[in-house]
């Protein structure tokens, strides 16, 4: 086993003040490890638009890192009304520090961890009696608040992957024939889009979840964006862990509708585009509206041309085919 040490340095500032940083010491634990993967995730990671919640950030990087024994984890976020820093050594939090000021009442609240001492403060408190604070019942809901986020910063692992999750990634490589990389900037849509158009198939995931189109360019689903959003620190998945096994029949539908997909947005200078008109069309004739709408109807509600909705409702005609004549 290799011992290499390993160090990973990253600080970042962003416009309103915000500054992120992360500092990482640890030992390569393989020679295959590819450490300029790892550099291109964390960079993905660190110039991303949301640092604010430390316990995904931790959780984030530890997966991020994760081919890596940790010796020491630095993580530090601040803007114009808050601070936060915490350090483990070895995998335990030995230092916290916090800093946030409420603009409802102007108070500081200040928290400190380390060395096995725990400090509190808030700037307003000047009372002799806490029974005649006025904002006692505010600060003790603070309080609890803190020791919970505390607790949770102790125990914070990296990124497992649930059975919904370990479907997605089955389902992404059966439907475009090639591994999803879970860091791509449009890996939203090719998900989404993915999942809406296979729901008018029949394949779904195991949660109960649903799609909006009013108001998105494409039919979203709340609980698919949360999934893809926690699995941006695995990026390229080729190969987990106990993978899902998926029944032959739909290993068979998702095959066959992926493969009449990839036809269709292959001759397209935008897949993407490709990918959001077909399934906008599909959602729109299955919930949106009637089911004896016709074209220009369709047209008129998807903002998508006449061709475009007939080409979609083409394919679909297509898929039912090939699935029929595969029974």
């Amino acid at each position: 086993m290799s011992t290499e040490k390993i160090n990973f340095n990253r600080n970042i500032i962003y416009g309103n003040e915000e500054k992120f940083a992360v500092r990482f010491e640890g030992i390569k634990s393989s020679s295959n490890i590819d450490k300029e993967k790892t550099n291109k995730l964390l960079d993905k990671f660190i110039n991303s638009k949301s640092h604010t919640n430390m316990l995904r950030n931790v959780a984030f990087i530890r997966t991020i890192l994760k081919e890596f024994e940790e010796k020491i984890l630095v993580v530090e976020y601040s803007d114009k009304n808050s601070q936060e820093i915490v350090k483990y050594n070895n995998g335990n939090l030995f230092f916290f520090n916090y800093e946030n000021k409420n603009n409802a009442n102007n108070n500081l609240m200040t928290a400190e961890f380390s060395n096995r001492k725990f400090n509190v403060s808030f700037s307003d408190y000047a009372e002799d009696s806490i029974v005649d604070y006025p904002n006692y019942s505010s600060i003790n809901q603070q309080f609890s608040k803190l020791m919970e986020h505390i607790h949770l910063l102790k125990n914070v692992k990296s990124v497992n992957l649930d059975i919904d999750s370990k479907a997605v990634i089955e389902i992404y490589k059966l439907f475009y024939n090639e591994n999803p990389d879970f860091s791509l900037s449009n890996i939203n849509v090719r998900v989404q889009t993915m999942m809406s158009i296979l729901a008018q198939f029949g394949i779904t995931l195991e949660s109960d979840y649903s799609f909006s189109l009013l108001g998105n360019k494409m039919p979203n689903s709340l609980y698919l964006a949360q999934l893809i959003n926690n699995l941006f620190p695995l990026g390229e998945i080729t190969d987990i862990d106990e993978p899902i096994k998926l029944a032959d029949e739909p290993k068979k539908i998702i095959k066959i509708v992926g493969e009449c997909v990839r036809e269709v947005i292959n001759d397209e200078y935008d897949k993407d585009d490709a990918l959001i008109t077909i399934s906008k069309v599909i959602h729109a004739a299955r919930y949106s509206l009637s089911s004896n709408s016709n074209v220009k109807e369709l047209s008129n509600f998807t903002n998508r041309t006449q061709d475009e909705v007939e080409s979609s409702i083409r394919l679909v005609k297509r898929i039912e085919k090939k699935l029929n004549n595969d029974k």
